[in-house]
């Protein structure tokens, strides 16, 4: 949101709003929740696993996520192959955490090394990831 006082400019000038007076007071959160509490956490869970960190459940988060949360998101890293029967990083789950995203993107990513048809996965990821990108700008 713009001040409607100078804003940084040194002249008269207009404050232009994407909602009404009425949509702020009345249907706007009074703050949003964080994004830990709200999304996946299954990369979370995976880089802080790489860095050593082995108790997420105790782990002092700023802002804690949901306990059910924090299970599904090992629960996916296991069922993926990213961690072991005790919880432990697998050497691919090492790997899969270099990547900057989703670990089910990592994974693929991994796995097109073996497949002849690897610049076609590759590309398919990319529009992939792209779109869901600018799907979360839109959400």
């Amino acid at each position: 949101m713009v001040s409607s006082g100078r804003a940084g400019r040194v002249s008269a000038g207009k404050a232009f709003r994407l909602y009404t007076a009425w949509s702020y007071q009345h249907e706007l959160d009074d703050a949003t929740v964080p994004e830990i509490q709200r999304t996946n956490l299954g990369h979370v869970v995976l880089l802080l696993k790489s860095l050593g960190v082995n108790d997420l459940l105790h782990f002092d988060f700023m802002d804690a996520p949901p306990h059910e949360t924090l299970v599904l998101a090992l629960e996916q890293l296991y069922a993926l192959g990213a961690l072991n029967n005790h919880g432990e990083l697998t050497k691919l789950g090492r790997k899969m955490a270099e990547f900057p995203v989703d670990p089910m993107v990592a994974k693929m990513i991994l796995a097109s090394e073996k497949s002849v048809c690897r610049p076609r996965l590759l590309s398919f990821i990319l529009v992939m990831v792209t779109v869901l990108l600018i799907l979360s700008f839109h959400a």
